[in-house]
């Protein structure tokens, strides 16, 4: 019988699954705008800045160079996997802590969204659980075996959407008022969902230890990391820079423009939570290919 080159097989895989996605996706960001209302949704994309600035510090970059160095050395994947895991954590932690302590802080002075501010404790919360996914995934990316990735995200979004289902089932039954923090919970929940699930898969292997061995040397691992992610974490920490000020200026100029806050925000989220999406639905094909390329 004969066998496809992994690239075919893994860019299929990855798109097939990056369509399915996005039409849930979709599908769910139509559920939340008439849940949250259009201004509710405008508050939970305004608050993705925080979240594209801590992932391109503690998840982004790691992901990428853990999944060349796997590529380069199969039989020192799960090496690099431990000490990835181990320094993307310390760096998520930390993170995890300013932006809980800080939430009013960031929301009032960065965002200029002071009603952002009970979002971003949740939000800080699923920062260490993107950072063991990211992981997880450059490391089977590395390994070019995308179907882990590729589960492990239909997972997530399912176990996003169903909890989300849920909590707005309970509010109603139980009429409690639904607020747009039910979208930041189902994020949450979607996130550590995906992590328990690499983390499962990973452990029901060969080797079952996460942390990296105590007589295991770390700089031989730690450096070739470091060497290739410091400088793609000083990319993706631009663009997320520079994506922090779209989000930031455009309701802002919105609001100039004459519009009242509800508008404004209202008009953000309708256009970053569900015109955007749909426009950039066919990008699931290169990024699927870009993410197979990368290791090779």
């Amino acid at each position: 019988m004969r066998r496809f080159h992994p690239l075919i097989t893994g860019t299929l895989l990855l798109t097939a699954v990056g369509f399915f996605c996005r039409i849930l996706g979709f599908f769910y960001r139509i559920f939340l705008s008439r849940t949250i209302g259009a201004e509710g949704l405008g508050l939970y994309q305004m608050i993705f800045p925080i979240h594209g600035i801590a992932f391109a510090l503690c998840a982004g970059p790691i992901q990428t160079s853990l999944s060349r160095l796997t590529a380069a050395s199969p039989e020192k994947g799960r090496a690099f996997l431990r000490v990835s895991l181990a320094l993307s954590l310390s760096i998520a932690l930390p993170l995890t802590s300013l932006i809980y302590t800080f939430a009013d802080f960031l929301a009032a002075r960065v965002l200029l969204a002071p009603e952002c501010a009970p979002l971003l404790p949740a939000l800080a919360l699923s920062i260490p659980f993107c950072a063991i996914h990211a992981c997880c995934c450059g490391y089977y990316y590395g390994l070019k075996k995308t179907a882990v990735p590729a589960f492990s995200q239909v997972f997530e979004q399912c176990i996003r959407i169903f909890s989300v289902l849920l909590i707005v089932h309970v509010c109603r039954t139980n009429r409690i008022p639904i607020t747009v923090l039910l979208a930041v919970w189902g994020l949450l929940i979607g996130e550590a969902a995906s992590a328990v699930f690499c983390l499962l898969v990973y452990g029901c292997s060969k080797s079952v230890a996460i942390l990296p061995n105590a007589n295991t040397p770390i700089t031989p691992l730690l450096l070739p990391l470091l060497t290739m992610a410091l400088p793609l974490m000083a990319n993706r920490l631009t663009l997320s820079f520079l994506q922090s000020l779209e989000a930031i200026f455009v309701p802002n100029q919105l609001l100039l423009s004459g519009l009242s806050r509800v508008e404004s925000v209202s008009i953000y989220g309708v256009l970053t939570g569900m015109a955007l999406p749909f426009v950039l639905f066919p990008s699931a094909i290169t990024n699927s290919l870009a993410v197979v390329l990368l290791p090779a």
